[in-house]
């Protein structure tokens, strides 16, 4: 007898933990089907969460209701803040993290969570009838039936292990690949093409001297991703990263084996990360340059291996000993996993609805590698909306669409939909033209309250958060209140520091908005300071000294949510528009935009394409666009 559930995750990432967390907490039977029982959530490249933009996307997820955030503080080893010498709109969180406790947290959450069923077996098709997805088919011939399937295979899909000249079928690790999902989604219609990425090699730490390397700490403060993380690692506690600088002869060995390269002897089909490239990618693009920086990253407290960020390489294996021993402090390095190249089945994301749901395949969505993204802050990011998606689509409800103003998460989906991918796609701060909006310290305030009203954030919690929003507005109603006269015990202090000389009567609003002053100087004498998170002083400082730039650009948000709002009717006959480019008229037809909004995003839609768009609906669809 078949198994019934709601919802069926196929994947046991990072976007299938979201996924399936999401789903089984909004009352949804909910299955995740994962290879092994034990490898919930693993971390096959950098042992690491967050970092510029990608920080911030744990904390929507941590906004959202979901798990990443409080993983990653209970599992970090180091915690850091990134670009805290620039403007706030790209301060981020980056902890490393120790990856089999993480692994070990994400598989206990799963497996004592409510309506969540952990199979461990290998999805090998899609049963699709009359373009709805029905069920899935496991290895040993069972079917599961549901009412809705995410896909979150990472590069599990028909994928391919790369080693110089070597090429053989093969998952991360040389675990089981899948071919018969990507065989279902071509009959379907589904286009698809192939990415690559890779990961670098592991050396033993007995076998490396870091008396050559630059030692890396965190950042000496009460940080943390989560809003309910209330527990810190005190600085002198957390583990040291390492950097090194490659060397001229690390240079020469590859310039002279760069024929031995996978990705350079013609053996990669795909395209890789621009942003996290091979190393040889670096000495080839690069070429003027004789080192690049190496970080020295541990796996994990128990572990007894480095991670080599920035080493990545699909080199054959007596080329990478040669590499990896040219560098300062590896003479003596014993290789522990050896590099290697990953090609890997993705879905053109262009063929998703705003809901991750495919267009053509009812009931079916796609979250992670899949949509052509690289990153675990992007899978879960994704994830998680899947999985709310798919059980409010289950309940009638309409899908939770995140605005570009409103969260990188949005940020994103909204560029694979309306852009698609050329390269594996990673979140970067520039991406987003409403950054200021989109800070580290904001994103409670700006995604907490959906998260309540899904059903994610328990009542508990949100009480908390009210709380957390009311302390930061006592405490600027005192800062505004308050005056200190230039002999007060805070003035006096101030031009000490040298951060300020108060020449008259200040408010206390009006010291904070001098630039150089720093918040934790007036914290003693003000008093609804005291006691408030790094966030709540985060906010604090940002609001009060952008507030003129931060009023400016909502005032642009909403004018452009105005464009969101004039909806275009799904019977829409772009043939019938006069006047369209031709190429805004194919891009059109294909992303079937469900707004001008999304429709003014599109790559190739260009501003004249949109007003002739505009006058269509005004004189075919005028009571639909009041």
């Amino acid at each position: 007898m078949n198994k019934h559930f709601d919802v069926i995750v196929i994947g046991g990432g990072h976007a299938g933990v979201e996924a399936a967390l999401a789903s089984a907490r909004l009352n949804k039977k909910t299955a995740l089907i994962n290879l092994y029982k034990d490898r919930i959530a693993a971390m096959p490249c950098n042992p690491s969460v967050g970092g510029p933009a990608k920080g911030i996307v744990v904390r929507e997820i941590d906004a959202l209701g979901g798990e990443m955030a409080k993983a990653a503080d209970k599992t970090a080893l180091q915690t850091k803040l990134l670009n805290s010498s620039r403007g706030p709109g790209v301060w981020a969180l980056r902890v490393q993290s120790d990856k089999e406790e993480y692994s070990k947290y994400m598989q206990k959450i799963v497996e004592e969570q409510m309506n969540l069923e952990l199979i461990e077996s290998i999805a090998t098709d899609l049963i699709i009838e009359n373009n709805t997805v029905t069920g899935v088919l496991l290895k040993d011939g069972e079917i599961l039936k549901s009412k809705c399937v995410v896909l979150t295979t990472g590069t599990y899909l028909k994928s391919e292990i790369l080693t110089g000249h070597e090429k053989f079928s093969s998952g991360p690790n040389e675990e089981p690949t899948s071919n018969g999902i990507s065989e279902s989604l071509k009959k379907s219609g589904v286009e698809l093409f192939r990415f690559k990425t890779g990961t670098p090699p592991r050396i033993y730490k007995n076998s490396v001297d870091l008396s050559k390397a630059i030692k890396e700490p965190g950042t000496d403060a009460k940080l943390a991703f989560s809003f309910s993380t209330n527990e810190y690692t005190p600085i002198e506690e957390q583990e040291l990263c390492y950097l090194i600088h490659s060397s001229s002869d690390t240079k020469k060995i590859i310039e002279d084996n760069l024929t031995k390269s996978a990705m350079y002897s013609g053996k990669v089909e795909s395209i890789g990360p621009r942003y996290c490239p091979s190393f040889e990618d670096k000495i080839v693009r690069f070429s003027s340059k004789e080192t690049h920086q190496i970080f020295i990253e541990p796996e994990s407290i128990s572990g007894d291996a480095w991670y080599i960020q920035g080493f990545s390489t699909s080199m054959p294996t007596d080329v990478q000993l040669l590499m990896i021993r040219s560098l300062p402090g590896f003479e003596n390095a014993e290789v522990k996993t050896w590099a290697y190249a990953i090609e890997y089945d993705c879905v053109n994301p262009m063929q998703l609805n705003p809901s991750l749901e495919i267009k053509n395949i009812n009931n079916l969505f796609t979250a992670g590698q899949i949509n052509g993204t690289s990153g675990y802050e992007e899978a879960a990011g994704q994830g998680l909306i899947a999985g709310i998606n798919a059980s409010r689509k289950i309940d009638g409800l309409d899908p939770l669409i995140l605005r570009r103003d409103e969260a990188y998460i949005g940020v994103m989906i909204d560029d694979l939909i309306n852009k698609g991918v050329w390269e594996p796609y990673r979140l970067l701060t520039s991406r987003a033209e409403h950054r200021l909006l989109l800070r580290n310290d904001n994103a409670e305030h700006r995604l907490k309250e959906k998260g309540y009203k899904i059903g994610l954030i328990k009542q508990t919690e949100y009480n908390e958060y009210l709380k957390y929003t009311e302390e930061i507005n006592n405490a600027i109603k005192e800062l505004e209140e308050i005056r200190f006269t230039p002999k007060s015990e805070l003035a006096i202090k101030l031009k000490e520091l040298g951060q300020a000389d108060l020449s008259h009567g200040y408010s206390g609003i009006e010291i904070l908005k001098i630039p150089t002053v720093d918040i934790e100087v007036m914290i003693p004498y003000i008093s609804s300071l005291q006691n408030l998170k790094n966030n709540q002083l985060q906010s604090i400082v940002i609001e009060t000294r952008f507030a003129g730039y931060v009023k400016t650009e909502r005032k642009t948000v909403e004018r452009l949510v105005k464009l969101e709002k004039k909806k275009i009717p799904l019977d829409i006959d772009y043939d019938k528009v006069e006047n369209l480019a031709t190429e805004a008229r194919q891009k059109l037809k294909k992303v079937k935009p469900l707004n001008i909004g999304q429709a003014s995003r599109i790559t190739g839609v260009n501003p004249a394409d949109i007003q002739m768009l505009l006058f269509y609906l005004k004189n075919n669809y005028a009571s639909e666009q009041k």
